[in-house]
């Protein structure tokens, strides 16, 4: 999955950047999302491999799925996917725009993995603090992982604040060995 992040960056780069350029981020979300979508169709999956279909031939089926939501600029980035055999990558492409969107925007994703449920007024309190502390919007979402013990995980973008008990033990662990 990494991995697939650090090729797919460049063209969730270039892709924001032609955005930015036209002055319509939403219509390339749009695009971008709808692709991701089309890729990851159990249906069209096999002829995106499949070895007797042409780029040409994708390109064109491709094309008639996103139909209105493309412009030359746009067909011209899934054609560079295509030739490049990146087109696999739409979903995490989709999902790295949706992030450089954001924090054009001056919002951040925040995810805070717990132990334990945490009530809104708590996440009210961690988006607070992590405003104050990033001097951002934060979108803050919230999940239950009993295998933390106490504690949680919280990430912001590509930091990881480990404030677990189960960090806490192996971090202890790794001292001692």
């Amino acid at each position: 999955m990494q991995e697939n992040l650090t090729v797919a960056r460049p063209y969730a780069l270039a892709a924001f950047g032609f955005s930015v350029d036209e002055g319509d981020q939403t219509a390339w979300s749009t695009m971008l999302e709808s692709l991701a979508n089309a890729t990851s169709h159990r249906d069209l999956q096999p002829l995106i491999t499949h070895p007797k279909i042409s780029k040409s031939q994708l390109k064109e089926l491709l094309v008639e799925i996103l139909g209105r939501q493309l412009n030359p600029h746009r067909e011209n980035f899934l054609g560079a996917l295509i030739d490049a055999g990146r087109l696999s990558l739409a979903p995490e492409i989709s999902a790295l725009f949706e992030q450089y969107k954001a924090a054009a925007d001056g919002v951040v994703d925040v995810t805070v993995e717990s132990a334990f449920e945490i009530s809104d007024a708590e996440q009210e309190r961690i988006a607070t603090a992590l405003r104050a502390k990033l001097g951002r919007q934060c979108k803050l979402s919230a999940s239950v992982n009993p295998d933390l013990i106490g504690g949680a995980v919280i990430r912001v973008g590509d930091s990881v604040i480990d404030i677990s008990l189960r960090g806490r033990l192996q971090a202890l662990q790794q001292q001692l060995a």
